[in-house]
């Protein structure tokens, strides 16, 4: 089987670190960067919790960071949840690569890549988010986004990349190194990043 890297370039993706920037004319994203900056947290917590943090205490601290408004529907019941089955779980959990997206999409990681490996979780924890209980203002109020060509070059790589995918899936012939979570989420924080859904209505069509 081939390596993504390899399936990649065969369908004329780029493979560098960094996609190409995309001339745009100006264009400017559908979501100011306080708004990105503010669902990395709310998918950090969301994560948090799939990996089992307390949920009491991820709400607790978004509501005394006045976030909880920003808490999407779908979000909320999962926090309020009195059980959660391993898959929901495992699903929350692979939310924390939508957040290391946006996260790109800041400028707080230098490179996405392409979708063959998860996100430094360790990193994320440590140094880049705030830690549960801190205050976030200063995370917040610091954001600022990439040059929109670049953030579109890399999510014109990122669509194009899923749809090859679904593709392969369906002939079966995907490439065994290609993390498909990965690849969904990252696609899914694009589409909710250059659009205007909320984030519980986000489609990932290709």
């Amino acid at each position: 089987m081939v390596s993504t890297r390899e399936w990649a370039a065969a369908h004329g993706v780029c493979v560098d670190d960094r996609a190409p920037f995309v001339d745009v004319d100006g264009q400017e994203t559908s979501r100011p960067a306080r708004d990105v900056a503010i669902r990395t947290l709310i998918l950090h917590c969301v994560a948090a919790v799939g990996y089992g943090v307390d949920p009491q205490l991820v709400i607790e601290w978004l509501q005394d960071q006045t976030l909880w408004e920003y808490v999407s529907p779908q979000e909320q019941a999962f926090l309020h949840a009195e059980n959660r089955s391993p898959q929901v779980c495992r699903a929350a959990q692979w939310r924390q690569e939508a957040e290391w997206t946006l996260l790109w999409c800041l400028g707080r990681v230098e490179s996405l890549g392409l979708p063959t490996h998860t996100c430094d979780t360790a990193r994320l924890v440590n140094e880049i988010m705030p830690a549960p209980g801190d205050p976030v203002d200063a995370f917040v109020s610091s954001a600022t986004l990439r040059l929109p060509g670049e953030l579109l070059g890399e999510e014109d790589r990122t669509y194009n990349l899923h749809c090859y995918a679904r593709q392969a899936y369906s002939a079966g012939n995907m490439p065994d190194d290609l993390m498909y979570d990965v690849l969904f989420q990252r696609h899914y924080a694009f589409e909710w990043l250059g659009g205007e859904d909320d984030w519980d209505d986000v489609q990932t069509d290709t």
